[in-house]
């Protein structure tokens, strides 16, 4: 019975021995996990553009003041004289941070003129001498024209006011001038006298209008929507975390004044939301041009999406060695500690599994993701010198390391566009904020063993349009 046994046993045995030898199931490499080191932010110099319209500020004071005078003085010695004056609406140019603000007055008078005049035997005084009359742009004449102009200085206050100064600049001019005189004095400069006072009223009317505006809310409303969080996607929460507040000088165009709130911020992101606590709004410190944000982000990236990317590359590629053929048949991509591992199904010759261990290097001119230092796992080598030892060649290790790559050159432009549409939100009160992603570049890349981190650098500028 023994001697039956013996060529039944060995039969049993037989395939598991040549399955054995065909056949590589090395372990696969034990994950572990290593610290990633943690952002640190630079201080970035955020520089916000604001345009505000005064539009409707210079109405109201042009709603205020009227647009006709008129006014009399009768007198015995002397111009006696009657105008009338109406303005149009006005004209606003502007450039720095003064206002120009123009319009036309159509104007007319009749004015008479006594040399000399004396009370007679206790009559009521009268002109000694014939009393010269005359008039001009009244009755069948048509109005004459004159060009009032404006010039209003705006500043802020330390208190976020706007403060003005406006006055009459240049003086007057008489578009048509009626040419009277009457005792040597010309009666178009004396009406200009006349009307003096009431245009001087019309600008305290602008400035009065314009100390209305206080900038602060709209700094206050911009200062706490850019120190609250903001969740940006699958990335994490963003906070600004804004330290210090400026402004710059302002710069008109038109009725729309234009100025930038700089500020100086340590931008946060964290992976759970923790809102940063309250921070009210600091004084304004000294203006200092700056130029957008910088701040450090880490994207993601899982191992389905690089696995998927190898496998278009690399699946189907062959190696001859030692006469025979090794045929990659699919990959599967995961992180451990420092490292990737690139498990590789391979087919021909033999069939069966090693594993590939090599660490991330990217390119910062290719935007390429490669694996220069590709090789066997120690297990799969300790597998390979036993049963496969023809493997343990490096064509294979050459063949795979170059064709798998990874080029994040549509990762980066499609991570622009993402935060650019995430981060460009309206903010409350009328305020909106575009995010304009310059630059988005890729720092370090760190494995785990869930997703692949990447580390960027984003530069860019923060746009934010307030119309008050």
């Amino acid at each position: 019975m023994k001697n039956h046994k013996k060529p039944l046993l060995a039969i049993f045995i037989l395939p598991f021995v040549l399955y054995s030898c065909s056949v590589t199931k090395p372990l696969a490499p034990a994950k572990t996990e290593v610290d990633i080191p943690k952002l640190v932010q630079p201080v970035s110099n955020v520089e916000v553009p604001v345009t505000v319209d005064l539009k409707n500020y210079f109405v109201q004071a042009e709603n205020a003041a009227p647009t006709k005078y008129a006014d009399n003085q009768q007198q015995c010695e002397g111009i006696s004289y009657a105008y009338t004056f109406t303005r149009t609406p006005f004209a606003i140019t502007g450039s720095n941070n003064i206002v120009n603000l123009k319009f036309t007055g159509s104007y007319g008078f009749t004015a008479s003129y006594c040399a000399k005049c004396a009370s007679l035997l206790g009559s009521a005084p009268r002109c000694l001498v014939p009393t010269i009359s005359a008039q001009c742009g009244v009755g069948n004449e048509p109005p004459r024209r004159m060009e009032i102009s404006y010039q209003s200085t705006i500043n802020v206050t330390p208190d976020f006011h706007l403060q003005s100064k406006t006055v009459l600049y240049p003086a007057p001019n008489p578009i048509d001038r009626c040419n009277v005189f009457m005792g040597n004095i010309d009666v178009t400069d004396k009406l200009i006298q006349y009307i003096s006072n009431p245009l001087n009223d019309l600008g305290k009317q602008v400035d009065a209008k314009i100390a209305a505006y206080n900038v602060k809310p709209m700094i206050e409303q911009l200062w706490k929507n850019l120190a609250s969080e903001t969740k940006i996607g699958d990335v994490g929460y963003l906070s600004i975390n804004p330290q210090t507040v400026r402004l710059s000088s302002f710069n008109l165009s038109g009725s729309l004044l234009n100025f930038s709130v700089g500020l100086s911020a340590k931008p946060v992101v964290t992976t759970v939301s923790t809102p940063p606590p309250p921070k009210p709004l600091p004084n304004l410190t000294t203006y200092t041009p700056a130029n957008g944000f910088s701040i450090y982000l880490d994207l993601l990236e899982n191992y389905d999406h690089l696995t998927n990317i190898v496998n278009q590359q690399v699946v189907g590629q062959k190696a001859d060695v030692a006469g025979k053929e090794f045929i990659v048949d699919n990959t599967k991509v995961y992180g451990i500690g420092k490292q990737i591992v690139m498990q590789v199904d391979f087919k021909g010759s033999s069939t069966g599994t090693i594993y590939l261990v090599g660490t991330p290097t990217y390119n910062t001119v290719t935007h390429e993701l490669s694996f220069p230092d590709l090789t066997f796992d120690l297990q799969t080598k300790a597998w390979m010198l036993k049963v496969a030892k023809w493997m343990f060649d490096k064509k294979i290790t050459d063949m795979i390391r170059q064709k798998a790559t990874y080029n994040f050159t549509q990762f980066i432009k499609d991570s622009k566009t993402r935060l650019q549409t995430e981060l460009s939100r309206d903010m409350g009160n009328g305020i909106r904020s575009d995010v304009a992603i310059q630059e988005l570049d890729i720092q370090d890349i760190y494995p785990t063993s869930e997703k692949l981190i990447i580390r960027t650098l984003s530069t860019g500028q923060i746009k934010v349009k307030v119309v008050m």
